[in-house]
């Protein structure tokens, strides 16, 4: 056999076996439905058994009644009874067939008995077209081929369930006639024959056909089935283990089902919850004050009303001594007539995710240190002015509130001490708040009230004056107590501004005017402010341009020893060399240096120029240089003196540098190892502007210096004010117990020399001395100062230099 023919016997092959598995049960197909398929074709059957037993007891009689003259009585009567007999018996046997349990099975088998049983009934039918059909006349002939006839078309319908079984019937009932028209006088020709076995396999045809469906059917239905109890255990389990919970709701509202887990969402007994329509119940267990709970009611309400599906719709729900949070979902069902036919849905405890969200959108808008808004929750509703709408469109005051010396405290006490002192700052703002107004704290020590009540000026300048008052009272902080200062910008909506923007920035500008003021202080925004903040961006790019240009230059002035009148060295002073406005003081912007950061760069030219300078001088004389607390604490500080000093070729020790207490503070381990790496090298440290600041006898112990300079503030009020006499007293007796050297700065009249000289201070520098001078006047200055005392000596007096010649140091 060639290769095609091969091919095409096994593609017939397969889908005869294909047509088998269709319409017989297979256990390597249906696995274990097999015999449960093979059960509930013996019932289909069973439950067509008796009519068809009517339809043969009818079919046997009208036989015997026709016949009872043509055939033995006693033949005839033995074969009615026996063909009527057989159907009952078989329904009795075929019962046996089947097992029953949670479902019916078929016994191993029961499919071959049953095709037996169809096969011998079909055989005791075959008598009459096979013997009795030859001896009939017309009449009676034709009453058996209608019998025959019809018994084989009703056989194969009602026996279609089990394909095998009504083929066998159909087959029995075809041989039979076939066997009757053979040995009778009307097989005349193939015409009979042809229509016989057209008919048969039409009905074998429909058998298939019907078998095909049933078997589709049912294994449709046991999917179907399958498909159910899985679903069904899903929801077991879900409702036993799961937190959320199903309901179902009738039309009526009530509901259908309460599952254990509903019953103890709602803590209620099931006999309670099905007798009370489910919206009712949600009713009267809402909190009834609870705007979010009215309208999510309501919502629900609405949508149950209009059969409109909803999802997680959020409700709280009074369950017992405690609120709890639900999110419902449900869609409306419907019958097979397109009727409202209730509502299901799903329902979940959200309480925890709630209070989450909760919690979170506190703390979006909450200062976690005061409980004060935040500066997200401020910028939100500071954005509201710009919408002109509700309360917002009224006048309004903004105040920045800034604590003056808020970094020193931290930094020396600690920031547990800070957090507590910003607490407490918090706690005594919040006094002065009225309902509406908005207090919030921006960020470290900065805060701002938004107030409608003292929108005026005059009520916002005594608003601002109560809340110094009340910020400058002293504070008690884990045993420490405290004093702090606070400086205020007022701006006023919409005089200052119209949008948040402009207000922040008004608000802001009068913030920094109140701390130029002097501090303490509050100040309201004008014009002249913006024009000085513009100047000062001004200046702050210029002040790069000049960095780049090297537009700067040095002036000295020289520091003189008290008790012999002689020039020791002299202190470095910057001076910016502008291209238009000449020649610019450090006081203008030096502190525009500092904010900006430039400070370091310009920091290191003047270390580097003074460096350089000073080498032209006499080899006694050495040069005080200011170091900025940020360039003091960079980490390559040590390498740039180093490099200072080897570029110039300047001896160590000719070079002094002064720094101010807040640099040391701020660092106590990292400022130590640097002074003890400047010293190390023969570098003088100068302590300026002491008595200012800390003045802490703890750390002039512990940091490695050489000179305390007493702050000109306490030297020009020497001679007008004991309590400067006592503090610079005190300042020359902690420097003389700790030997170091002292320089007095500022000194302008020769009665402050007088007393100075008399307290025991070593050096001095000041306006009575010499103003700072350019480089190029030093030279001749010492000549001047060195021939002046050479004609002391020899008893000629020297004039001192003018002190109206002088001006501003630094």
């Amino acid at each position: 056999m060639s290769q095609p023919q091969r091919s095409w016997s096994s593609q017939w092959k397969y889908r005869i076996v294909q047509w088998l598995h269709d319409v017989i049960p297979d256990e390597s197909v249906d696995g274990p439905q097999a015999r449960y398929f093979r059960a509930r074709q013996i019932l289909a059957l069973l439950n067509l058994l008796p009519l068809i037993a009517v339809g043969n007891a009818v079919n046997t009689l009208v036989m015997c009644s026709v016949l009872w003259d043509r055939l033995p009585h006693l033949w005839l009567a033995v074969w009615g009874i026996t063909v009527t007999a057989a159907l009952p018996i078989a329904h009795l046997w075929w019962r046996q067939l089947i097992t029953h349990g949670h479902r019916p099975v078929a016994v191993f088998g029961a499919g071959r008995q049953l095709v037996i049983h169809v096969v011998v009934f079909g055989a005791l039918w075959t008598v009459m077209p096979a013997i009795v059909f030859p001896q009939s006349d017309a009449g009676q002939a034709l009453l058996i081929g209608t019998v025959v006839v019809g018994m084989i078309c009703s056989g194969a319908f009602m026996l279609s369930p089990m394909v095998p079984a009504a083929w066998a019937f159909v087959a029995a009932l075809g041989a039979g006639s076939v066997v009757g028209l053979l040995r009778s006088d009307y097989a005349t020709g193939n015409s009979l024959m042809l229509l016989l076995l057209v008919y048969s396999l039409v009905m074998f045809g429909v058998v298939f056909a019907n078998g095909r469906t049933f078997m589709s059917r049912l294994r449709a239905d046991a999917e179907a089935d399958r498909q159910k109890q899985l679903i069904d255990l899903l929801l077991r389990d879900f409702e036993e283990h799961a937190s959320d919970w199903l309901w179902e709701i009738s039309p009526s509202g009530h509901l259908r089902h309460v599952s254990a887990r509903l019953a103890e969402s709602f803590g209620l007994p099931q006999r309670q919850l099905l007798q009370q329509p489910f919206l009712e119940l949600l009713g009267h267990m809402s909190p009834k004050d609870d705007a979010d709970a009215v309208h999510a009611l309501s919502r629900m309400t609405t949508c149950i009303r209009m059969g409109q599906p909803f999802r997680d719709l959020e409700l709280p729900i009074a369950v017992g001594h405690e609120v709890r949070w639900w999110a419902l979902s449900a869609k409306p069902l419907y019958d097979e007539r397109g009727r409202a036919a209730g509502w299901r849905g799903v329902g979940s405890d959200i309480t925890q995710n709630r209070q989450a969200r909760e919690e979170l959108a506190r703390l979006a808008n909450q200062d976690a240190l005061t409980g004060l808004a935040n500066r997200h929750r401020f910028s939100t509703e500071l954005g509201r002015l710009g919408a002109g709408q509700g309360r917002d469109s009224r006048p309004c005051a903004l105040l920045f509130i800034d604590l003056d010396n808020f970094k020193n405290i931290n930094d020396t006490f600690g920031h547990g001490v800070g957090d507590q002192l910003l607490r407490r700052v918090a706690v005594r703002l919040a006094t002065c708040v009225t309902e509406g107004d908005l207090l919030a704290r921006l960020g470290g020590d900065e805060f701002a009230l938004l107030t409608w009540r003292h929108a005026q000026a005059h009520e916002a300048a005594a608003l601002a004056a109560r809340l110094l008052a009340l910020l400058s009272e002293p504070y008690q902080c884990d045993e420490v107590r405290l004093e702090s200062r606070t400086s205020i910008g007022v701006a006023l909506a919409p005089r200052d501004g119209h949008d948040p923007q402009s207000l922040l920035q008004c608000a802001d500008l009068a913030l920094y005017a109140a701390k130029a003021a002097g501090r303490n202080t509050h100040r309201f925004f004008d014009a002249s402010m913006a024009e000085a903040a513009r100047s000062r961006v001004r200046l702050q790019q210029e002040l790069g341009h000049a960095l780049a240009a090297e537009q700067f230059t040095l002036h000295f002035q020289p520091q003189m020893k008290l008790d012999s009148g002689e020039v020791i060295g002299f202190e470095a002073l910057v001076r910016w060399q502008h291209s238009e406005r000449g020649l610019i003081g450090p006081g203008e912007f030096i502190p525009v240096a500092e904010e900006t950061g430039q400070i370091v760069t310009l920091g290191n030219w003047v270390l580097r120029e003074a460096c350089r300078l000073a080498t032209t001088w006499p080899q006694d004389l050495r040069v005080a240089v200011n170091l900025s607390a940020v360039q003091f604490r960079s980490s390559d500080i040590i390498e740039l003196v180093d490099e200072a000093l080897a570029s110039s070729g300047l001896a160590p020790e000719r070079l002094e540098l002064e720094i101010t207490e807040s640099a040391l503070i701020e660092d106590h381990d990292g400022a130590q190892a640097t002074l003890m790496a400047l010293r190390s090298r023969g570098v003088r440290v100068a302590m300026d502007d002491f008595g200012t600041g800390y003045s802490s006898l703890a750390y002039l112990r512990r940091f490695p210096l050489d000179k305390l300079k007493i702050d000109g503030m306490f030297v020009r009020s020497l001679d007008s004010d004991e309590d400067a006499q006592a503090v610079v007293t005190a300042i020359i007796s902690l420097a003389r117990a700790l030997h170091l050297d002292t320089t007095a700065e500022g000194i302008e009249t020769a009665e402050q020399l007088i007393m100075l000289k008399a307290l025991g201070c070593d050096d001095v520098q000041g306006y009575l001395i010499a103003r700072p001078m350019p480089a190029t006047d030093v030279a001749p200055y010492l000549t001047r100062i060195r021939g002046a005392s050479a004609q002391i000596e020899h008893g000629t007096s020297a004039r001192a230099a003018d002190p109206r010649e002088g001006v501003t140091a630094r």
